[in-house]
């Protein structure tokens, strides 16, 4: 087949190349889409218009809604406009010398982003969330996989040449649970990730007015018998305690990241009680409306936390001017949900893998005009504060 460039508008572009590893996916009743291809990024808003019009109706409201009147999405972005970037001049840098590597926990990434769990890809990509793991792969970065995917654990896992992560729901079935954490040790998952802050996949009132038109055809891959998987996803525990964290290090022998944290008072707890990284997180305000902003819940966090263990933070990142404002509030690292599954949508795992290099390289010239070389550089003297959240406290050095 030649290679076919196809004009998606308003500034992204899909490049497809068909090469010997490319699976062929068929068009199905529900109509996810088939794209494979690099995409040029201009920026990722513009990404989402495009990915909306290749996105069937029920898969783009699952994916885009938040809870309630969803103002918590809304100020996931907003929230970042408190926050302005203080730029160092006449420092020497160059192009060349920018360094966007980072240590996260035992791993050593090319960039400080990853992909953050998110469930049922099947919505958006008939390549659900194995072409999702493939792209962070070509990326060679990290992959969190959710425990509500499509695709089961076992296959995402071979599906990446990058480092994974297992998100867990705790099921009310301990046995359920074992086995999730069994197999996610067995499959090379390097951590487990402890969601603190939901009881299964978020839905908006767009989509639960639609009749919750979840695809019929497809299961929580980690939950069919056909693939190894027990128990009911939605059988969720929601009496969860710090003796969780330490149930799951014990079992596995493995890291444990709590996600969902917006108070410094539960970092400090969850810490002592053995976690070993934590994630400022509101579950892109799909679970609870009302609650801040991830990066306005960040600088309290990072003074309690005290480079105890990493921080990561998810929540609104669209820009490289985003990660750098987060890294200089003290998170180590960030992680990015719905622009991932519309990169997915416009080019399959090519697409992931593009939507990623984009934000690398955003991040890459935002540092070089913030005079910033590498990520240890920045600290909140980079950060001026502006608004009403001018009032909490962040040290600046």
């Amino acid at each position: 087949m030649s290679k076919a460039a196809l004009a998606a508008g308003n500034g992204v572009t899909t490049t497809v190349a068909p090469t010997a590893s490319t699976p062929t996916l068929a068009k199905t009743a529900y109509g996810a889409s088939t794209r494979q291809g690099k995409i040029n990024i201009v920026n990722l808003n513009l990404l989402e218009e495009q990915a909306k019009k290749v996105i069937p109706e029920a898969g783009y409201k699952f994916v885009s809604g938040a809870a309630g009147d969803e103002w918590t999405l809304r100020e996931n972005r907003r929230a970042f406009d408190d926050y302005r970037i203080a730029s160092k001049r006449l420092v020497g840098l160059q192009a060349s010398d920018i360094d966007i590597s980072t240590k996260l926990l035992d791993l050593t990434l090319p960039m400080p982003i990853m992909i953050a769990p998110m469930g049922v890809h099947g919505m958006v990509h008939e390549g659900t969330e194995i072409l999702t793991a493939k792209g962070a792969g070509l990326a060679k970065t990290l992959y969190c996989s959710s425990g509500a995917s499509h695709a089961s654990l076992e296959e995402i896992a071979t599906a990446t040449t990058g480092p994974k992560w297992f998100q867990l729901y705790y099921n009310k079935d301990e046995q359920v649970t074992r086995s999730l954490l069994t197999r996610a040790k067995n499959a090379g998952y390097s951590a487990i990730v402890l969601t603190a802050d939901a009881l299964g996949p978020g839905q908006s009132d767009a989509f639960i007015a639609m009749g919750r038109p979840f695809r019929s055809d497809m299961v929580f891959g980690n939950h069919d018998p056909k693939r190894g998987g027990s128990g009911n996803f939605f059988a969720q525990k929601t009496n969860l305690t710090v003796d969780d964290i330490k149930f799951i290090k014990d079992f596995t022998g493995l890291p444990v990241i709590i996600k969902g944290i917006l108070r410094a008072d539960d970092a400090d707890r969850f810490i002592n009680a053995g976690a070993d990284a934590i994630q400022v997180s509101n579950h892109g305000g799909r679970q609870i409306d009302g609650v801040p902003a991830s990066i306005t819940a960040l600088p309290a966090i990072a003074k309690a936390v005290n480079r105890r263990v990493p921080i990561i933070l998810d929540g609104g990142v669209r820009r490289g001017i985003d990660i750098v404002r987060a890294v200089a509030m003290g998170a180590d690292a960030v992680a990015v949900g719905r622009p991932m599954l519309y990169g997915l949508a416009m080019g399959g795992a090519e697409g992931v893998q593009s939507t990623l290099d984009w934000l690398a390289n955003d991040l890459k010239t935002a540092m070089l005009l913030a005079g910033a070389g590498k990520l240890g550089d920045l600290n909140p003297n980079f950060i001026d504060i502006v608004g009403e959240n001018a009032r909490f406290n962040v040290n600046r050095g």
